[in-house]
């Protein structure tokens, strides 16, 4: 057995107060996202995806964000996909967001939707092509017998002059209902603030213990 009780690591990041907040939590969601994004040694708009199904529990996976606005939190996905089936069984989801540099964590809960046909097919349009041929003959979460005639696949229907949205693909909207904002601070005295959607456009924020 590996035994990890001595590895930690010492927090010394800037500590989140109330004069820091925002009214909404986007904007500051905003904030953390832009400063994260000069880590050029991760993605930030990477996300852990989670979802539940009552016949299989819960499941995570690293999904990547594609757009946020007060409406919500953007990202796509094969319709066919095992996330995608949990989801139209039961829509509340949980989205996390760590970026380690800054030692801060955003989790979100909330209800996913799918986006409109035209959302999908103008996101799917801007992907490289080796990416919309590869979304487009991919069986999601299914068995996969041989990966180099999948491969060939790809690359033949990458080379083509229209590759088409295919209906199993498109996007999820997750409108957030509470979203918690988690900084690391020294000796592990961390500071939280959740914010819960009172009512259309409010917020109430609470500090929560470490």
């Amino acid at each position: 057995m590996k035994n990890l009780k001595n590895l930690r690591k010492e927090y010394n990041a800037s500590p989140l107060s109330h004069d820091n907040l925002k009214s909404n939590p986007i904007d500051l969601f905003a904030e953390w996202f832009e400063e994260a994004s000069t880590d050029t040694s991760s993605e930030a708009n990477a996300m852990v995806l989670s979802t539940w199904n009552r016949e299989r529990g819960s499941s995570s996976r690293v999904v990547l964000l594609k757009s946020f606005s007060y409406n919500g939190f953007t990202f796509f996905t094969n319709y066919n996909s095992r996330k995608a089936i949990d989801i139209s069984l039961e829509n509340r989801v949980s989205l996390l967001f760590f970026w380690h540099r800054d030692m801060r964590q955003v989790r979100v809960e909330g209800l996913a939707f799918k986006t409109s046909r035209d959302e999908s097919v103008d996101y799917f349009n801007s992907r490289p092509a080796l990416s919309r041929a590869s979304s487009a003959l991919s069986k999601q979460s299914q068995p996969l017998e041989n990966k180099e005639e999948f491969d060939a696949a790809v690359t033949e229907l990458s080379q083509r002059d229209l590759i088409e949205c295919p209906l199993h693909w498109g996007g999820y909207r997750v409108v957030p209902e509470k979203i918690e904002f988690w900084q690391g601070a020294p000796g592990r005295s961390h500071d939280r603030f959740s914010y819960e959607c009172a009512s259309e456009g409010t917020w109430r924020v609470t500090r929560l213990y470490p």
